[in-house]
């Protein structure tokens, strides 16, 4: 229960950092992309984005105790510290989010610059996770 009280500050900073990281990804920079591809997208509305909201919310919060968690108890390349952060966020992304979006990609039709686009949302999202999940416990 302590780990999840540790992170609990720095998941939650990260879940609402990440809801303006990832507007400004899917919803500024590559939403144009999603025009190419009209039959793929459900509408847009205040319910589907408070769902998205809460999904990356709650991504945070997992993957900040997930990594302080293993920072407690490794002294490996994730051991505390900025570095061994942003290495467990890049690794967790590589294992989780990024075969997510490619599969995806392979069998939904979507164009290359949502994917991409989902791509890089994703790193931010588990990057802010653990940098700042470092920051907090390391302070």
């Amino acid at each position: 229960m302590k780990t999840l009280e540790i992170a609990l500050v720095p998941g939650a900073l990260a879940g609402l950092l990440n809801v303006f990281t990832s507007w400004l990804w899917m919803g500024v920079i590559f939403h144009r992309f999603q025009k190419q591809t009209p039959a793929t997208w459900r509408p847009e509305n205040g319910r589907s984005y408070a769902i998205a909201v809460a999904l990356h919310f709650v991504a945070c919060l997992a993957i900040a105790t997930l990594y302080i968690y293993l920072a407690q108890n490794s002294a490996g390349i994730f051991g505390a510290g900025m570095l061994g952060a942003l290495r467990f966020g890049a690794i967790l992304w590589l294992a989780i989010a990024a075969p997510f979006a490619l599969e995806s990609a392979i069998f939904i039709r979507l164009h290359p610059g949502v994917v991409l686009g989902q791509l890089l949302d994703w790193l931010t999202t588990s990057l802010l996770a653990c940098a700042l999940a470092a920051w907090w416990s390391h302070r």
